[in-house]
């Protein structure tokens, strides 16, 4: 048997297995971009390796293949050249000599591999860290974007308040000059600027003349403590919520003795 006659292994199921790594890697790294993080490359890395790998193994088992049978036709030439003592002795003297080259070459490869080995780790250890460094700067960004986000919140939401509050002050103006007309254009500027700030999560609330003083949803707009049993008299400006939470009572007036007796 022939060299040329050596059987084939198929090489299109590993063609087509490589190139279904090599299509996953190359989607994995088209959706990561433009940033990367390391499981994407390890993934990226662990395809592509894995794809240069399963293409090279039909060529590798050809080769042993080809090994094996050079190996044969050898052993069967060798069996012939028996018959000459002098010429194994030769053969085995020289094959000694060999073997100590071997020996040789055998150690320093074996030094060469320790080296190799030790700056393997030391580049892995490297790499480590700088995935490290990585991960915690990439943290302190992160935290430091969201900072910069609750306080652009708190500033918006501070501003639109304050807008809201001269909407109300301009309603209770509008209701105060006795003009109907006036009154219907600023309440429905009034209800427009409500319902745009309740798309965003904003909604104001007041209370209603005579009842009962609540300190969970009622504030003095001076600060002051009222007496007990107090009632309100009007709102000065509308309490907010945002998005459920409450971010300020509403501000009212506190009925006197002579404006509850009305009241009631």
């Amino acid at each position: 048997m022939s060299l040329s006659e050596v059987p084939r292994t198929p090489k299109w199921p590993y063609l087509l297995a490589d190139v279904v790594l090599v299509v996953t890697a190359a989607a994995v790294a088209w959706k990561a971009a433009p940033v990367w993080t390391w499981k994407e490359i390890a993934l990226v890395g662990g395809l592509t390796g894995l794809g240069a790998w399963i293409f090279i193994q039909p060529f590798q088992k050809d080769h042993e293949a080809a090994v094996k049978l050079f190996e044969q036709v050898n052993l069967a030439s060798a069996a012939e050249k028996l018959g000459s003592l002098d010429k194994t002795a030769q053969q085995i003297a020289a094959a000694t000599a060999q073997w100590q080259d071997i020996q040789t070459i055998s150690t320093k490869t074996v030094n060469a591999t320790g080296n190799i080995a030790s700056q393997i780790a030391a580049e892995a250890k490297g790499f480590s860290e700088f995935l490290t460094r990585a991960n915690d700067g990439e943290k302190s960004t992160l935290r430091l974007e969201i900072e910069k986000l609750r306080r652009g919140e708190k500033d918006s939401l501070q501003v639109v308040i304050h807008l809201m509050d001269h909407c109300f002050a301009l309603f209770q103006a509008a209701s105060a000059s006795g003009q109907p007309q006036l009154i219907q254009q600023i309440g429905n500027y009034r209800n427009a600027c409500i319902d745009a700030t309740r798309r965003v999560g904003i909604l104001p609330y007041e209370a209603q003349a005579g009842e009962p003083f609540d300190s969970e949803r009622h504030e003095i707009a001076d600060g002051s403590e009222p007496p007990t049993g107090a009632t309100v008299d009007r709102t000065i400006a509308w309490g907010y919520t945002f998005q459920g939470v409450g971010i300020r009572r509403i501000q009212v007036a506190i009925a006197t003795t002579e404006t509850a007796a009305t009241q009631s």
